[in-house]
């Protein structure tokens, strides 16, 4: 009984110092065997990367045209918490990964970024959208 205490204590001080991956990424709603484990293992290394710190949670993945992946994905905050579902869209062909940017992201045509944020968000309509 102590020995089994005493793993418990272990696996919970490993998880608070981070030693153990508490927050692996995973497809929420099983929408991963929509497309395949090894398609949603690409899908989730490329949200990784950009925003693995911020705890991704990724549902409704489905196939486009193509190599393309449309799926949705919330992220956390500085305040640790969810912001809400935002689509995304992913060419395995190349690797790319784009969020559909907000509203006020794409108020400035002339802001840096604006003509690929721009591209995400019409990428996702054409691809995603009924």
């Amino acid at each position: 009984m102590l020995r089994k205490r005493a793993k418990v204590l272990l696996f919970a001080f490993c998880i608070s110092f981070g030693t153990v991956d508490a927050n692996a990424q995973t497809v929420e709603d099983g929408s991963d065997a929509v497309v395949g484990k090894a398609v949603a293992s690409t899908v989730l290394d490329l949200i990784g990367q950009r925003f693995k710190e911020l705890d991704p949670r990724v549902s409704g993945l489905r196939r486009a045209k193509g190599s393309w992946i449309c799926g949705s994905v919330n992220v956390k905050n500085r305040d640790g918490l969810y912001i809400g579902e935002r689509g995304f869209v992913v060419d395995l062909s190349n690797a790319f990964f784009g969020r559909v940017p907000e509203g006020p992201e794409l108020l400035n045509p002339r802001a840096a970024g604006f003509a690929s944020l721009e591209r995400i968000r019409q990428l996702y309509f054409d691809m995603c959208l009924d």
